[in-house]
């Protein structure tokens, strides 16, 4: 049996006309060029239906340019927040509704808050003339407007989780911006509790891991800031003590004279037999001439800082007895015998001896 016939019938080969591949071709055309314009106008395959405001597009637009005021108004009045005042700014049901475009009204304010003053991360370098405590109160006032627009958003059960990570993210840059750092690790903690800070190849969001970074430094700022309160309290008890020191040196200067003016050192210096030999003929009065200058008055009144007390009466009243004491003194030398009849003595009494040995 031929080959043919063991098969079977063989089935014709379907061709289309050539209209179906024109169709297909200009269908695909179509489907890229909605799909880009859609893509640049903001459009999310997850919600087909959601598209960004005009007014977002152009507020978005704007912040691209730098041109933050102009951001910062047309956002308000899509929201109907009105301008942000020392009276804060309004927080309309809108907000919560419009979270994607409440979220870009506060980074706009984020970014004009950066303008008065340091940069963000530069936090604390100081402006010239400014104290380092000091914060811009036209910062501060943009600062506490987008706070409240952002926590909004973020504690809102209804609004995506990738959002409300991304709003408690920026509510810890807006006070790591004005140097609050342990609210800032707070915001960031929460932010971490929905995106962990995990790296984009593992798995994880961008946020997560930028907030885990910014917390990291805020940590080390409220470190050295406390570093920095021992060190001034340290410092500041060093320069107390020497004011404390000048203060007690009088009294220690006085009990210094008190011990040098004593018995006990004008008995050294004067008195006994050292005290002869070294005045002389001057006796126990050298003594006490010398005892005054070690440590009388003289010397007490001069670390006090203060001139020497008068002398007493009392002190000029000893003064006849001291002369009657050398008087004394002088006598007894003028009758003590001299070196001279000493060696005389002493010769006649060899001379005798030597007699008598010589008459027995």
């Amino acid at each position: 049996m031929p080959k043919a016939e063991r098969l079977g019938p063989v089935r014709a080969r379907f061709r289309p006309p050539g209209w179906v591949w024109l169709a297909l071709l200009g269908a695909c055309l179509l489907g890229a060029v909605g799909w880009l314009a859609t893509g640049c106008g903001g459009w999310d395959p997850t919600e087909p239906f959601d598209r960004n405001s005009p007014d977002v597009d152009r507020a978005i637009e704007l912040m691209d340019g730098g041109q933050f005021e102009s951001a910062e108004e047309v956002l308000e009045t899509y929201l109907g927040t009105g301008p942000c005042g020392d009276g804060g700014i309004g927080l309309p049901q809108a907000v919560r509704d419009k979270h994607s475009g409440a979220f870009d009204l506060g980074l706009t304010l984020f970014y004009l808050a950066e303008k008065f003053g340091q940069r963000f991360g530069d936090e604390e370098l100081a402006e010239e003339g400014a104290e380092p405590d000091e914060i811009d109160p036209q910062r501060a006032l943009e600062i506490d407007c987008a706070l409240i627009i952002v926590q909004a958003i973020a504690h809102d059960g209804k609004v995506p989780l990738e959002l409300r990570a991304r709003a408690f993210y920026l509510a810890g840059n807006l006070e790591f911006l004005r140097r609050q750092y342990e609210d800032a690790v707070r915001h960031y903690d929460a932010a971490l509790q929905i995106v962990p800070g995990l790296y984009p190849e593992a798995g994880g969001d961008s946020i997560g891991r930028d907030a885990a970074w910014n917390r990291a430094i805020a940590l080390r700022r409220i470190q050295d800031e406390q570093d920095a309160g021992q060190d001034s309290g340290q410092d500041g008890e060093a320069d107390a003590q020497p004011d404390a020191q000048p203060d007690a040196e009088p009294d220690a200067g006085d009990d210094d004279g008190g011990d040098d003016g004593g018995d006990e050192d004008a008995g050294d210096d004067g008195g006994g037999e050292d005290g002869g030999q070294d005045a002389g003929d001057g006796g126990d009065g050298g003594g006490n001439e010398d005892a005054g200058q070690d440590g009388g008055d003289l010397d007490a009144g001069g670390d006090a800082g203060q001139p020497p007390p008068e002398p007493d009466d009392a002190d000029q009243d000893p003064e006849p007895e001291d002369t009657s004491q050398m008087d004394r003194l002088l006598d007894e030398l003028e009758e003590a015998p001299t070196y001279q009849e000493a060696d005389a003595k002493r010769r006649a009494a060899r001379t005798r001896r030597r007699r008598v040995m010589e008459d027995k």
